[in-house]
């Protein structure tokens, strides 16, 4: 599983390292190889902080409590999964592949 390349595991959490393609007209998210990050398509522009919103409610929905602790204004960011352990952020992971 390619994906596992920008996951990190911290003691406060999980981190993933993603690359936000904002104003898409597709939606979803799969490893780059290029970036070393997975990549994130969401409609939004990056345009005061939209895109940004719409991909921490996307990392909600999927694993819970998200924030985005770098790149805020960046199109590479980080993303920390609050509380979560490594082995349940892979297992969502494989679910939705």
């Amino acid at each position: 599983m390619k994906v596992l390349k920008c996951i990190r595991s911290r003691k406060d959490g999980v981190v993933i390292d993603i690359l936000v393609t904002p104003d898409s007209k597709r939606e979803g998210f799969r490893y780059d190889e290029g970036s070393g990050r997975l990549r994130v398509w969401v409609s939004e522009p990056a345009s005061k902080g939209k895109a940004n919103k719409a991909i921490l409610k996307k990392f909600s929905k999927i694993f819970g409590n998200c924030e985005i602790i770098s790149g805020k204004s960046s199109r590479r960011k980080t993303i920390l999964i609050k509380g979560a352990c490594i082995e349940e952020v892979v297992r969502i992971f494989r679910r939705l592949e």
